[in-house]
């Protein structure tokens, strides 16, 4: 009877664990469809934070541009890489005419966001590819957007016409409530995933 018993648990464990890293599996795999622009100021001082403005605005016209024929991520990603140049430029553009000395440098990593919301959805926390721009010490108030779809601006195209998510994972982003299992299964992953890495 014992042994029956802890046969049994042990496959609802199983059970358990397998339909866990399958929800999460489903969150993943929508994070990875994106790429995220993320800005961020040399302090939190106001004349700081208006400069992480103007170099934002100066970035997002070369990058609307970069991006224009990328027809899936990985194209996308391509193409920011080779542009990378070109956006560093542009926002050391911006910073000379504003008479600004402070270094600035455009990088892509994968970056670790928590959850954050935005235009009628919630992003759901994790980690993204992402284009970094740290403006001098990079030590204040960030700013960050979707500049893969191109969702940062207003004139962008919206989540459902991008085409790239199933219905799926727009109800992820736009009902996070009605897939808190899906969610919280991801998340506690995540972390256990993190943990091991730092270590």
């Amino acid at each position: 009877m014992r042994k029956i018993t802890v046969t049994f648990f042990l496959t609802l464990l199983i059970l358990c664990c397998y339909s866990a890293y399958r929800c999460a599996g489903e969150v993943d795999e929508m994070t990875d469809k994106f790429i995220r622009l993320h800005v961020l100021a040399n302090s939190d001082s106001p004349a700081d934070q208006k400069i992480k403005l103007d170099v934002r605005d100066g970035i997002l016209d070369v990058t609307g541009e970069i991006l224009s024929g990328s027809s899936d991520k990985a194209k996308a990603m391509d193409s920011l890489d080779s542009g990378l140049e070109r956006i560093t430029n542009a926002a050391k553009t911006v910073l000379a005419e504003k008479g600004c000395t402070q270094n600035v440098s455009c990088t892509l990593k994968k970056e670790y966001f928590g959850e954050r919301v935005y235009d009628g959805f919630t992003l759901p926390a994790g980690e993204y590819d992402s284009l970094v721009v740290r403006i001098g010490e990079a030590k204040g108030k960030n700013w960050w957007c979707i500049c893969y779809p191109e969702i940062c601006v207003g004139a962008a195209v919206g989540l459902d016409e991008s085409a790239i998510l199933t219905d799926g994972e727009l109800k992820i982003l736009k009902d996070p409530e009605s897939v808190k299992y899906k969610l919280w299964c991801y998340e506690a992953l995540l972390k256990i995933k993190r943990l091991f890495i730092k270590r």
